[in-house]
């Protein structure tokens, strides 16, 4: 064979041409790889059959050629012996090919059409998630159980990037009903107000702060039997947020310090010493300054009291934050089902923004203790920035792994590229923790995308598959949908979030629809009702949901 190539490279390079030149320099380059990776050749035939209806066979013919043409592959239409193609596709007729039917290749060539695929269908599992394939057929896929037990994952954690206008409320919104319908208990720090149809659809809690009503928790108050070294780190790590910030650095001194002085404030308090004591922020802050002092004086160490002190002073009762680490929360908290702790009204205080998070992120984690029976997940949306630091590492750290041991997972979604690539504590953290990973529309993302494929273990393969979401010709004759790439472990595929107009306006966020809904809710004052008559006046009125919603808020 290698002879007969290298005679009809002669042939081809004695008739100067263009068209020679193309074939002469082809052989060239398969007799080069033979000769330096010893491939072998063989002769090899493919064939395409395209079964579609009448209207849609050349719109498939088209897309299958220009796929091809993408790799560098040339196909051509037999018209001659179609028959006699099929017989020979049929298994064990390949005998049938004729001569000219075949093409000299190399084997690695030959082989690399040679893969395992199939459309997606349902997985075996009891919990199922909905999704639908990328031609609109209804599949189910396990997120968590599934890949967990054959060994795919590791945790049963999130990561969701998305830019602005993907999908990803959408998604997120359709993930927790689901989860709902499990009977899961989730909870949600929300930034946007992205998840308020949701909680009122389901009846859930919806908490906003505000400076008339802020969202105030006691993390000082537990039982003994609650106080471990876990419980002494979190409170340690609460108080260097108040004392320095999120981005504060903590040296090995103040560390000591602070964790002997919490040790002693609760052995104190627990041992009967301070039995009539309230536990709250306000005990331990004054027990803190003199503990502080008499440390400072019997092991001869330096400790700014005065500055500590005073930094402090304002999470006092009476002072300018004195509710928030002082009054109780509410227990009935730990016995809903949705909670949503929406807290855009404070999202650039450099302040308050970090520690509501982390005191949010414990009563999770108290909740996870308490109803350690069910499936729980914590989902924090853009809030998760207040706390991507080194000082918070950590505690993200223990969080993640106290999740897991309690039937959990963490869900953290941004739609900024630059955060995930520049902060350290979100890959060491946050995506090391997060066996899975759902990416949304990431075409805004495409031209600076290494950097993210580097952090997120995103190969060429798995590259290609997520810059075709939302980009194929599948829209026709389905309802509103998104796409969205779930990769389980170290491989992913991309998906469909298709929904009723039901979930549609009760996941949506866009400003005209909410406000459409909401007057609605004013007349019926129950989310229900008023989205039942919603979709029940649209179907009557022979209106696009567009020019219904324009109509509504015209007269509303």
């Amino acid at each position: 064979i290698i002879s007969s190539l290298t005679l009809k490279q002669k042939r081809h390079a004695g008739i100067p041409d263009p068209a020679n030149r193309l074939c002469e320099q082809d052989i060239a380059q398969l007799l080069a790889e033979v000769a330096r990776d010893n491939q072998l050749l063989v002769h090899a035939h493919f064939n395409c059959m395209i079964c579609s209806k009448g209207q849609a066979l050349q719109q498939a013919v088209n897309f299958v050629e220009s796929s091809l043409f993408s790799l560098g592959i040339i196909p051509s239409r037999n018209a001659y012996n179609q028959l006699e193609l099929f017989r020979a596709s049929l298994p064990a007729n390949a005998s049938a090919l004729k001569k000219y039917d075949l093409a000299l290749l190399s084997a690695k060539a030959a082989a690399c059409l040679f893969f395992k695929e199939r459309q997606p269908g349902s997985e075996d599992s009891r919990f199922l998630i909905r999704f639908t394939d990328r031609r609109g057929i209804p599949i189910s896929i396990d997120p968590a159980d599934l890949p967990m037990s054959s060994g795919r994952i590791s945790n049963r954690s999130k990561f969701v990037l998305g830019g602005s206008g993907s999908g990803k409320s959408f998604f997120m919104n359709s993930l927790v009903e689901q989860y709902l319908l499990y009977n899961m208990d989730v909870v949600i720090v929300d930034t946007g107000h992205s998840y308020s149809g949701l909680c009122a659809y389901y009846k859930g809690r919806y908490l906003t702060y505000s400076e008339q009503e802020p969202i105030t928790m006691n993390p000082f108050a537990f039982k003994a039997s609650e106080y471990n070294i876990e419980k002494r780190d979190f409170l340690k790590t609460l108080i260097f947020l108040l004392l320095k910030g999120v981005n504060g650095e903590v040296s090995a001194v103040e560390d000591s310090i602070i964790s002997s002085v919490i040790s002693s404030f609760y052995a104190l308090h627990f041992s009967g010493g301070e039995a009539k004591t309230e536990l709250n922020f306000d005990a331990f802050y004054f027990y803190s300054i003199q503990r502080i002092r008499e440390i400072c004086a019997q092991d001869h160490v330096g400790f700014d009291v005065d500055a500590y002190r005073f930094v402090l002073r304002k999470f006092c009762l009476g002072e300018e934050f004195g509710l928030l680490l002082n009054l109780a929360t509410d227990s009935s908290l730990l016995e809903e089902k949705l909670i949503v702790f929406e807290i855009d009204a404070i999202r650039e205080h450099k302040v308050l923004f970090p520690i509501v998070t982390l005191i949010i992120m414990d009563v999770f984690l108290q909740k996870m203790r308490l109803r350690d029976h069910q499936r729980k997940a914590l989902i924090l949306e853009e809030a998760w920035k207040a706390i991507a630091s080194e000082l918070m590492a950590s505690y993200l750290v223990y969080m993640y792994k106290t999740v897991r041991k309690f039937y959990g997972e963490a869900i953290v979604v941004t739609q900024e590229l630059e955060d995930i690539i520049s902060s350290p504590t979100v890959k060491n953290s946050i995506i090391a923790n997060s066996d899975t990973i759902c990416l949304l529309d990431q075409g805004k993302f495409r031209d600076d995308y290494t950097k993210v494929a580097a952090l997120l273990s995103l190969n060429e393969t798995e590259q290609k598959k997520i810059f075709t979401i939302n980009s194929l010709d599948n829209k026709s004759a389905r309802s509103r949908f998104k796409e969205v790439y779930i990769k389980r472990g170290s491989t992913g595929e991309v998906y469909g979030v298709e929904v009723s107009l039901r979930q549609y306006m009760t996941f949506s966020t866009e400003k005209p629809e909410k406000r459409a809904l909401e007057s609605y809710l004013k007349h019926h004052g129950n989310y229900q009702d008023a989205l039942d008559a919603f979709i029940y006046d649209l179907e009557g009125s022979d209106l696009s949901l567009t020019e219904f919603i324009n109509q509504v808020n015209t007269h509303s």
